[in-house]
């Protein structure tokens, strides 16, 4: 019986100090647990601390960098104004006002925009006139200020004002793009897609619209097919949505061509890349091949290209 006395108490005891162990093992986890949660929140702090410091450096870089370009600027003054599209709708006209920092009796001044130059006329310290600029200005071109005196020229490139692609104001825009689920097999490709159209017109003084829409296909730069979509395109209003699902005949290495086809209420077209198929020989039977989606292109009547780059359309 004292055998079975001590083993009960024995037990007990063994017990007691697991519990109590257990107690002081809940508190220490309790405790890391929160000093855990503790550096987290410390963490998120100096992230937010050093975001807050970067933000304030290229706050001051770009402060420094625009008080920079005011002292080295040839002019303490710019004004300027982008009247309307001229009756081509092919150019606009650029006004503008400038007052040189220095400023003598001899000097002249001239602006240069998309290859144009004219002369500004002087009207006490104040510098005016207006030079027409294209729709389809490339990117980072600005115009140019020349300031000649009887001792020097002196040019400054006016980076405030921004005349690139300007048409983006006064043209719609197209968009088109295939979520596509291919199959390719004994010469056969087999697309089953959502064909996706999307538009945007222009309300300015008179609207500029699409008025009609085509969809082309082709293999290997030959077209193989055309449709007129544009009743259904703009009976749908700014999106339209379809299934599109066909089968074409296309070996390995062959380039499938979908795209879309519009043209505006001024004559300008729009052509956009809406699926693009090519299939490598060395790429297995079941493989899914490249597929890309191609930027909007404007082309004029005569088919001379305005705006974006010929990337696969031959």
């Amino acid at each position: 019986m004292d055998e079975n006395k001590k083993q009960k108490n024995a037990n007990k005891i063994i017990v007691i100090v697991v519990a109590v162990l257990l107690v002081f093992g809940y508190i220490r986890i309790t405790n890391l647990n929160t000093d855990v949660q503790t550096l987290r929140t410390e963490n998120s702090r100096l992230s937010a601390e050093i975001q807050n410091l970067r933000n304030e450096i290229n706050a001051i870089y770009t402060n420094v960098d625009k008080q920079l370009k005011e002292q080295a600027s040839l002019v303490s003054g710019i004004d300027f104004i982008l009247g309307n599209p001229n009756s081509d709708m092919k150019s606009i006209s650029l006004a503008l006002t400038v007052i040189p920092k220095t400023i003598t009796d001899d000097m002249q001044l001239f602006v240069t925009a998309d290859g144009n130059t004219v002369p500004l006329a002087r009207n006490g310290n104040e510098f005016t006139g207006a030079v027409d600029v294209g729709l389809f200005v490339d990117y980072d071109h600005y115009p140019l200020l020349t300031i000649q005196t009887a001792e020097e020229t002196k040019t400054e490139y006016l980076e405030n004002i921004h005349i690139s692609y300007l048409f983006s104001n006064y043209l719609p825009t197209l968009q088109a793009d295939m979520t596509t689920s291919s199959r390719f097999r004994d010469g056969k490709l087999q697309l089953d897609a959502t064909f996706r159209i999307a538009t945007k017109s222009v309300y300015g003084t008179a609207p500029v619209t699409f008025t009609s829409f085509t969809l082309v296909e082709d293999v290997n730069g030959k077209e193989v097919s055309r449709k007129d979509i544009t009743d259904e395109v703009q009976n749908a209003g700014d999106v339209y949505n379809t299934q599109y699902n066909k089968t074409f005949e296309v070996e390995s290495g062959d380039e499938l061509k979908i795209y879309v086809i519009a043209e505006d209420s001024l004559g300008y077209i729009h052509k956009t890349l809406a699926h693009y198929w090519k299939k490598s020989a060395d790429i297995g039977e079941n493989a899914i091949a490249e597929t890309v989606f191609g930027g909007e292109m404007i082309l004029d009547k005569d088919g001379n290209v305005l705006y974006g780059e010929k990337v696969l359309w031959g």
